[in-house]
């Protein structure tokens, strides 16, 4: 027998408000609860302060009690106002103080659950879009939502003893509180509803308008804002994104606009005037014992009202928010692959492919087909191709940063799913074409950790010299500590293309991995520096399993085995000389970057080309 299917969790706000209070929590309990209780007791204490004690001065006055009963009430009631707005003040300040810890908290486990997404997640739009929904305003949100939950709190307190008040002179008057307040509650409701869908809608187009604006003030994209003609499509796709947005805003805000006015016009017509015809006329008549109680409660009626606006207000801001803040609850708590502890491999013997095919999401076609090949600890692999060709996306399989659509990957003869990828990651030394540097001193470039003692420094050093990186640069003002880039620092060293590919490169020397890989780590080197980097690998290397990818055929004559790929397939596979014998795809690729050395360099240079192929 089947079982019943489940019923999914109703998207309930309260729900979200719990764990976005639950995030405060977690980052700093005292500041949850300090924010709770000054924001509750602050409206509740303005009940009494403005309604009760009204209300009592006007018996008191009526019913000639004695001065100095009312004065020593009133001492009490002023000193408990000065305690309430210290309180108010001392929060103040602890709350600024302590606001960054709950940003910390959050964004860290943000990061947290981004470094164990696959990459094949970042292939999607959809993907971005929870993601930016996610980290949109997500810290502010939680410390918003804890405010307004207080403020809430107190609202429905000191409505709740005005009320009281109020029923004990006249229960009459509850008609025009909690009418309008029904309808408020309703209206409101829709009101959130249509904000949310709003934020939802606009959140595609929104990311683009934001990607344009990076465009314009990030510096890698700099060289071809200014050598392209490029201005009118950026401009084009900001304006449509914005045109786009106010659209759907327009039509949503139309929604909110009339849910808005249905809100508040029950509380001017109902709790407002109605209400004031109704005092007015009970006055008139006479037709009461006390009429002091009445006149006080038009003050008091003036600021139940307010209350119970503020109230309704606030349940519908806490309604809406909460839908706004269900968009990172999702994104932290999302059924993702739950990794189970798993063993560490260890050091890493072999590495072996077995018919592996690979499709990227939502591609039609695989990238990879039925890859099959073996890579010892100690074995120097060259992956050749034109471009297009899959050679990153296999490199990037071997490593476990994507699952394989078919097939396996074994290491040291183990599925490479059964095994602690993180770890298994750590034991490869990695230079990537799309390399980065980061804004942080060269020796944490280099180290990716920071330094703690001066062998660390003796390492980079020497790391660095064997990428053939010049650590005595003039414009190294700081030596190893000099910031690379001046995003932040204006004596920071802005490294050359060749000089960052060589501060990668230098990243391997000082890891000591288990295995290199090497995509196109040489391409803005000249081929002299190209070959001297190779040596330097090679040699450095040596027990150490080295795969490159390189389009300059001349450095994969340096490897034990060259594969040769095409259209995702490893359509050949030898030892330079054996390939050469076939006279197939890789002879042609590499008699064609031969003679394009021969028609490109004057005869004084041919000769050391030549002997460089040689």
């Amino acid at each position: 027998m089947s079982e019943p299917e489940k019923k999914p969790k109703k998207d309930s706000s309260v729900r979200h408000l719990f764990y976005a209070l639950k995030q405060v929590w977690q980052s700093d309990k005292l500041l949850l609860v300090f924010t709770l209780f000054k924001n509750s007791i602050e409206q509740i204490f303005y009940v009494f302060f403005f309604v009760y004690l009204t209300k009592y001065i006007f018996n008191c006055i009526e019913r000639n009690v004695e001065y100095s009963r009312l004065l020593w009430f009133l001492i009490i009631a002023c000193l408990g106002h000065v305690c309430v707005h210290f309180i108010c003040g001392w929060y103040e300040t602890y709350r600024k103080i302590k606001t960054s810890e709950v940003y910390r908290h959050i964004f860290h486990r943000v990061m947290d659950i981004s470094d164990h997404l696959s990459l094949s997640d970042f292939e999607s739009p959809d993907f971005y879009d929870r993601y930016a929904r996610a980290l949109d305003r997500c810290a502010e949100q939680a410390m918003d939502l804890s405010i307004q939950t207080g403020v809430y709190i107190g609202n429905v307190g000191a409505t709740i003893m005005s009320l009281v008040i109020v029923v004990m002179v006249d229960p009459v008057l509850l008609v025009f509180m909690i009418v309008p307040m029904i309808v408020s509650l309703y209206f409101g409701k829709k009101n959130g509803k249509c904000n949310y869908d709003r934020e939802k809608a606009i959140t595609r187009d929104k990311r683009t308008a934001d990607y344009v604006k990076r465009i314009y003030y990030e510096k890698k994209y700099a060289p071809e804002i200014r050598l392209f003609d490029i201005n009118s499509i950026m401009l084009d796709k900001q304006e449509k994104s914005v045109e786009r947005m106010g659209e759907v805003s327009l039509k949503y805000r139309m929604k909110s606009a009339l849910y808005s006015f249905l809100m508040k016009g029950s509380y001017s017509v109902l709790a407002g005037i109605a209400a004031y015809f109704y005092v007015a006329f009970r006055i008139k008549n006479g037709d009461v014992s006390d009429i002091s109680s009445y006149v006080a409660m038009i003050t008091a009626m003036a600021f139940s009202t307010d209350q119970l606006k503020h109230a309704v207000e606030n349940r519908i801001y806490l309604s809406n928010e909460s839908r706004l803040f269900k968009n990172l609850q999702e994104f932290l708590e999302a059924e993702r692959e739950v990794e189970e502890e798993k063993p560490d491999i260890g050091e890493i013997r072999s590495i072996e492919l077995q018919d592996v095919s690979f499709a990227y999401p939502g591609a039609k076609e695989d990238t990879i087909h039925n890859v099959s090949f073996l890579w010892n600890k100690g074995e120097k692999l060259a992956i050749v191709g034109y471009n297009g060709a899959g050679k990153t996306t296999m490199i990037k399989l071997i490593m476990g940063l994507y699952p394989v659509t078919s097939g396996k990957i074994l290491v040291n003869g183990t599925d490479i799913n059964e095994i602690d990828k993180n770890a298994y990651r750590k034991r490869f030394g990695t230079v990537f074409q799309d390399l980065q540097v980061f804004a942080m001193p060269l020796v944490e470039n280099v180290l990716m950790r920071r330094p703690e003692s001066q062998e660390d420094y003796d390492i980079a050093t020497k790391a660095l010299t064997n990428a053939q990186f010049d650590v005595n640069h003039p414009e190294l003002t700081k030596g190893l500590d000099t910031i690379v880039t001046r995003e932040f620092d204006e004596s920071g060293f802005i490294p050359s293309g060749g000089q960052a590919q060589k501060i990668a490169i230098a990243r391997v020397f000082a890891q000591q991995p288990d295995m290199v890989i090497l995509d196109e780590p040489s391409s803005a080197l000249d081929p002299l520096a190209e070959y001297n980097m190779y040596n330097n690998m090679m040699r450095l290397s040596e027990g150490r399993g080295v795969v490159f990818i390189s389009h300059r055929l001349s450095s994969a004559r340096m490897a034990d085995k060259i594969f040769m790929m095409k259209d995702g397939k490893v359509v050949e596979h030898g030892t330079h000389e054996e390939l050469m014998e076939k006279k197939e795809h890789y002879y042609e690729m590499f008699m064609l970057q031969a003679e394009n050395y021969q028609d490109s360099l004057p005869e004084e240079l041919l000769r050391g080309a030549e002997a460089f192929y040689e």
